[in-house]
Formats: structure tokens, sequence, C-alpha cells
């Protein structure tokens, strides 16, 4: 790693800052880029010593295929620590949060899911045969049980990680028809909302209280949905990437609304989309390789990317853990 992709936290600053001797200044610098240069492929790089679970932070997932990395922040954009799954060639896509601390993540290419604790360790979750093809993002049912996109259907797991093949949500389900999905949630009522991003293009939501989903509507949506996100205004916002947008929705995907609108030196290809404390909306923009803030009016926050860093390549998905409230 060059000295230019390290990004100092705000601890390690404020200590430089100090009114103390030169030369321990720079003892201290020059010691933590030696630290994190002597790194094997796979270790975490960290910059922080401590962390708190009763604070906020943003997780992302970068699905470059050189460095395969994830990556957690403090939800100012301050860099924490992050890792890769080089070692298993496999390539981060989805995000879901677990608890505070932790979060699965899908991983294609080798076709699992990986639990990530904020320390950075990663644990397997599930891999199996019956797990295999196009993987995209994850989501977490009242009942426990962890949904997973696998080419078009949805394949379940309980908490322990157990494949439950009967609970399977298949190509065709009722009127609904994945083709393509991509985000998942799991919204208030219970229900699993998807981004289908392919076919018609639609926001497909089943009812998933007892193992055999059913079909409670299917809205046809935007150009190539990607990132769905439930706001606590009570909207869903959707990014779409065949024309670079951020939509406002009713939560079963109706009554759109543009918020924001075409600028692809900003926002270019949208994947995940999550809410920050005060509201504000991180959409990660996969073709710039950064992470944007816009407010739910469509204004951009500030002039320069929220995030853009090593650890940002091609994200394709975002989520954020701990006590949103604290902050």
């Amino acid at each position: 790693m060059s000295y230019f992709d390290l990004k100092f936290s705000r601890k390690y600053t404020d200590m430089i800052r100090m009114k103390m001797p030169v030369h321990i200044s720079l003892f201290v610098a020059f010691s933590l880029l030696f630290i994190s240069c002597g790194k094997e492929q796979g270790d975490v790089l960290s910059l922080a010593s401590e962390t708190s679970t009763s604070i906020p932070y943003l997780v992302i997932a970068g699905s470059d295929g050189n460095h395969r990395g994830f990556a957690f922040y403090t939800t100012d954009g301050e860099f924490i620590r992050g890792g890769n799954f080089r070692a298993e060639t496999a390539t981060p896509r989805g995000l879901v949060a677990l608890d505070s601390e932790n979060v699965y993540m899908s991983l294609d290419t080798t076709d699992s899911i990986y639990q990530i604790n904020l320390d950075g360790s990663k644990t397997l979750f599930h891999g199996s045969a019956q797990f295999s093809g196009t993987i995209y993002d994850l989501a977490i049912g009242t009942n426990g049980n962890v949904y997973a996109t696998e080419n078009n259907r949805i394949e379940v797991f309980d908490a322990s990680g157990i494949r439950l093949g009967s609970d399977l949500i298949d190509t065709n389900t009722g009127a609904c028809t994945l083709n393509s999905p991509r985000g998942m949630l799991v919204n208030a009522s219970g229900q699993l909302v998807v981004a289908n991003a392919g076919g018609a293009d639609e926001i497909l939501t089943y009812d998933i209280s007892t193992s055999t989903a059913t079909c409670v509507s299917h809205v046809s949506f935007g150009n190539n949905p990607y990132g769905i996100l439930l706001h606590s205004d009570g909207y869903l916002y959707v990014t779409t990437q065949g024309d670079d947008r951020v939509y406002r929705a009713d939560p079963d995907g109706s009554n759109p609304v543009i918020v924001w609108d075409t600028d692809t030196s900003i926002i270019n290809d949208p994947t995940g989309i999550v809410e920050l404390p005060n509201g504000d909306l991180l959409v990660a923009s996969s073709a710039t390789d950064s992470i944007e803030r816009i407010t739910t009016t469509g204004e951009r926050v500030g002039t320069e990317p929220f995030i853009r860093d090593v650890y940002s390549l091609n994200i394709a998905d975002m989520v954020i853990i701990g006590d949103i409230s604290s902050e």
C-alpha cells in the first residue's frame, strides 16, 4: 500500500497536532506507515485502535476485481479499518446488518456468505454446492432467516447458516417474477422487498410470514432499479442504473418522484443507498469509485465526494450498523 492510500483517523491526526516535539510526531506518523505497508494480503488494515458500538458506522462492500475489499467508516466519512477477500478470490456483493457489531456479506465467484465483525474478522456463515450462481444482496427476516439472491431466485438460510431448501423463493411466485434481482430489504410489515433490475424493471414485495412466500405486489419502476432504502420518513428510495437517478416512492414502489437527476460526473451507475443519522442519503457511485452525500430533496452536500479512496472501488453495497440515534 502506498503512502497516499493511508488516511489518518482523527485520533492520530489530533496526536500530531498536539504540541509535542517534531521528532516524536514524525515517529508516530512513519510508524503507522511502516505497520500498514507491512500488512500481508487479506490482513485487516486499521487506523483506529478502538471502536464503540454505541455510535453508528458505515460498512461498504467493494466488488473491484483486483481489490475485493470491505471497509468500515464513521458516519462522517473517516476510515476506520478495512479488509479483503483476495485470498479467497471472492467478489463482495451484498450487505445486511446482523447487529450493532456484525454484518453478513454475500460473495460472488466463491458463492458464499460471511459474517464480518466490526474488528475486521470474518467467519464463514454459509458455503455449499447448493448455493451457486450470480449472487447479489441479502436481507434478514423478522424470524431471523437470511435471504440471498441467487440468479433469478432467492435462497433462504436459518440463523445458524443452514439452507432451508423448502423455503426457496423461486423465479415465478404468483404474479411476481424475479429477473436480475439486486437490492433487497425487509419492510416495517416484515415483507421482503426486491429491486428487479431486469425484464420489466419492477419493485417486488413478498409476504414471507410463512415458509412459503407469496407475491404481494409487483410495481413497474424506473430503468434498472438496483439499491433500495426504506427511509425514516416513510418513503422508499431507489437507485436506478439505466438512467443514473435516485427516486423517492411509496413503500411498494408506486408513485415515484425523481430526487436526483442524471449527472454522471457525480453519480454514475449508482448501487447501494443508506440513510445517515440526520436523514441525508449516501449513494454509492460505482463507475466513479466514490460515495456521494445528497439530501432527500436532491441537493448535493459539499463539492467533493463524501468518500473516495482505495476501498471505494466499484462499491456494490453499503449498510449502517450501530445506534443511529446516538449521533
